[in-house]
């Protein structure tokens, strides 16, 4: 299936009133390198209890906030993995990530898509979490989970349409990065801005047969990007980057997890403790640091 480029004439929308909306990823609980300290930083400037008072205003005014897969480092996801465990059973990993997400002001909209570390089927389209081992993530009331990937507007009003934003954990962008010379030859796994461009110049997830597993829907292609978003956003990278292409706000979110030695074989470098925060008012994106 063709489809167009993107038009050039794509409309920057911009909200009628200030308000804000957060993207992170990959937070990996229950690892030895999980960053807790910076993420519980991080929930505390939410909460509005750390920070200059204009950066407490701001904190005011975040409505929205995505995690965009690998809400925890699951359990037998790569050889060896156990050894890296500090919390070894999925269930109390879920819980822990729960406890850590109800401190959050309840509200702020928290929406939640599952990666390739998560406790379900690694192929694309990946279904909502498993109730039965992430039930405590389901008890929180402010908590919407979603498919990976998936469409979410966010930010409707009278007189107003909001802004749809693609979602996508990204497990197809390695394909990407080592196979197109072009990405390749400019960073590679470091480029993630890179590879979001490219798949919307393609208008599809995962438009290489073998980048990513794949279970095939009847109906439709869950893959293909049949309506141009506002903001797609996504992780799998560790790499924190924030671009535009053809007014779409492209965001890439980085991790809460230290470098490990999977990490490393896999060539990712990793960019902790950082939340991308997208002013939905003028369309802008900011770099919140939380680490050291």
């Amino acid at each position: 299936i063709l489809f167009p480029d993107i038009p050039l004439t794509k409309e920057l929308k911009k909200s009628p009133d200030e308000a804000y909306a957060l993207f992170t990823s990959c937070v990996h609980v229950g690892s030895k390198e999980f960053l807790e300290e910076d993420f519980l930083k991080f929930i505390d400037w939410l909460n509005g209890n750390r920070g200059t008072d204009k950066q407490k205003e701001v904190a005011k005014k975040v409505k929205y906030f995505f995690i965009i897969g690998d809400l925890v480092d699951g359990v037998g996801v790569y050889p060896g993995q156990e050894q890296h465990l500090v919390i070894k059973d999925i269930k109390e990993q879920y819980s822990t990530f729960a406890n850590l997400i109800g401190k959050i002001r309840k509200d702020v909209s928290i929406i939640i898509c599952a990666g390739n570390h998560d406790a379900l089927r690694l192929s694309e389209p990946q279904p909502l979490l498993d109730k039965d081992l992430a039930g405590a993530v389901y008890a929180l009331q402010n908590v919407t989970l979603v498919p990976n990937p998936s469409f979410v507007t966010i930010h409707s009003s009278k007189g107003f349409e909001g802004f749809p934003v693609l979602i996508y954990h990204g497990f197809s962008y390695i394909h990407y990065c080592t196979n197109v010379d072009s990405i390749r030859q400019q960073g590679g796994l470091d480029r993630p801005d890179l590879i979001m461009k490219f798949l919307l110049q393609k208008r599809h997830l995962a438009p290489t047969h073998t980048s990513t597993l794949y279970v095939p829907c009847k109906d439709n292609d869950p893959l293909v990007i049949d309506k141009v978003p506002d903001i797609f956003a996504s992780g799998h990278l560790h790499r924190v980057y924030a671009s535009s292409y053809r007014n779409v706000n492209t965001i890439s979110c980085g991790c809460w997890q230290a470098q490990t030695d999977f990490m490393e074989k896999l060539g990712i470098h990793p960019d902790p403790s950082k939340i991308c925060m997208i002013n939905l008012k003028t369309r802008k994106v900011k770099i919140l640091h939380f680490g050291n």
